[in-house]
């Protein structure tokens, strides 16, 4: 992947395609020569939605899962796109995170990671293209991430 050129993949939206995915954006973003934090901190978030997505988005249902990543000036840009049912990540509370361990409810974590790993997250959604869900994480020219 070069600057302004895509890397494509798409998957079944199945939990066996989640290593699939990682080795993708593993691919991608040493492409770029990125530093493995910066790797490992962009494969978990989009573990996460993607995960989401199948658990909760297509619920047991068949379907797709499409990625697209690039960069875009010094912004490594992941676009993920599935015709699940609908939800804007960015609209999910955030976690109780003082509760006890043991009170705490399963779950809720996900986004919160997404949010906090990630520079940019936004979402849109329309009947003809489905989810999409961007996010955005900014590189320094020798890959590494900025927010370190």
């Amino acid at each position: 992947m070069t600057k302004g050129n895509p890397f494509e993949l798409e998957v079944e939206a199945e939990l066996k395609s989640l290593p699939v995915i990682n080795d993708f954006i593993t691919e991608a973003m040493e492409r770029l020569e990125a530093d493995s934090l910066t790797i490992y901190k962009v494969q978990l978030a989009v573990e996460e939605a993607c995960t989401n997505i199948i658990q909760h988005g297509y619920s047991g249902r068949k379907g797709a899962i499409k990625i697209l990543c690039k960069l875009v000036d010094s912004e490594f840009t992941v676009t993920i796109r599935d015709r699940g049912k609908p939800f804007d990540p960015r609209s999910a509370p955030p976690p109780d995170l003082g509760t006890d361990l043991d009170k705490r409810k399963v779950g809720g974590l996900g986004i919160y990671f997404m949010r906090k790993l990630m520079d940019e997250m936004s979402y849109s959604f329309d009947a003809v293209n489905g989810n999409q869900l961007t996010m955005r994480k900014r590189l320094t020219c020798t890959g590494r991430s900025t927010s370190d």
